[in-house]
């Protein structure tokens, strides 16, 4: 398939429409978690429960403000069952599952609760809905409305940002106001006219992508390898820098398979001044290996911007390698068969 051939039946459950709707996603979410009846919250330390992209949620706005949260942990971040054990009841567990249905998140919330610890929960529905309509947990169920018309939670990853962002404000975690997020998603709908995404997927297409990213934006990058992997459906690879520098630099001549990778550096004026080194001189090491590097650079005005920017980027190049598959970005066999086999809801 050709991206400049009408491409529209490939794609009925409407991910490309959900992805142009990614800025209005968030601030939509944000602002009904504003709007909420959650409180202010006192905590000592921080955890956040979540999978997949509600994880990856988490992930962007640790990466953004880890130097800015206040309290004498950093946040933590549990893609697993239960819970870690220092949390106690001193600690804010928020459970953040797009579908609400989540066992993993669910099953930390349970525990949370037998611990006494301060709870919170954000979500579109499902158990954690019922729960926090039923006064067992603090939280907030949003309504995504019309901004993600597949349903998918693969192609809300705005929903689930937005929300997170807009409960964290209310309990007092972070600080924007609705306004100051406004600025930095205009930023993004600019910079979507000009950028080269099309023509990164024809590039990358046919190989396994590898992306690099250094602070503060590995968040972000973790978040656009999942868009990548769930919607183009091929396998996608991420490092950071600069620990990738002490892993990689060796490793990337055999097997021969490792030569046909195609290396996509994000980027940024926010990257330290030794990493922005380290970038120039990985890629000269790769292309006197042979090997296929690319880049892109992230070029909206703020940290927060740019992560969003960086995530953005790569769920539409996961969408065009869909379609330049000739597949449909939106079915998911292979999820409805692992959540069967585990008598688990899809969503």
């Amino acid at each position: 398939m050709n991206l400049n051939e009408d491409y529209s039946k490939l794609d009925p459950s409407g991910v490309e429409k959900a992805l142009e709707k990614f800025p209005e996603q968030i601030l939509k979410t944000f602002n009904q978690a504003i709007n909420s009846n959650i409180p202010e919250l006192k905590f000592d330390a921080v955890l956040i429960s979540g999978m997949g992209g509600s994880s990856n949620a988490a992930k962007i706005l640790e990466s953004v403000y880890e130097s800015d949260f206040k309290v004498p942990y950093d946040i933590d971040i549990h893609n697993d069952y239960d819970l870690p054990i220092w949390c106690d009841n001193k600690t804010l567990v928020i459970a953040n599952s797009y579908s609400g249905n989540a066992e993993e998140t669910l099953s930390g919330l349970i525990e949370a609760r037998k611990r006494g610890c301060v709870t919170l929960a954000v979500t579109t529905g499902g158990k954690l809905a019922d729960m926090i309509r039923g006064g067992e947990v603090f939280g907030v169920v949003v309504d995504p409305e019309s901004t993600n018309p597949t349903g998918y939670p693969k192609t809300g990853l705005g929903v689930s940002l937005g929300a997170l962002f807009g409960a964290m404000v209310k309990v007092g975690l972070l600080k924007i106001t609705s306004e100051e997020l406004s600025k930095h998603l205009e930023e993004l709908f600019e910079v979507r006219k000009k950028w080269n995404v099309k023509e990164m997927a024809q590039e990358l297409h046919g190989s396994i992508p590898v992306l690099f990213g250094g602070r503060p934006f590995i968040g972000a990058l973790n978040a656009g390898r999942n868009a990548m992997c769930e919607i183009s459906r091929n396998f996608t690879e991420f490092y950071d820098f600069p620990e990738v520098n002490h892993v990689l630099v060796e490793a990337v001549g055999k097997p021969s398979s490792a030569i046909s990778k195609k290396y996509l550096f994000f980027e940024s004026n926010f990257n330290h001044e030794r990493v922005k080194l380290r970038y120039q001189i990985t890629k000269d090491i790769f292309t006197e290996q042979k090997l296929s590097t690319m880049h892109y650079v992230l070029s909206t005005s703020s940290v927060l911007a740019q992560s969003l920017e960086l995530a953005h980027y790569c769920a539409w190049l996961g969408f065009y390698i869909s379609i330049l598959d000739n597949s449909d970005p939106g079915p998911e066999p292979w999820i409805l068969k692992l959540k069967s086999a585990l008598s688990q809801q899809v969503h």
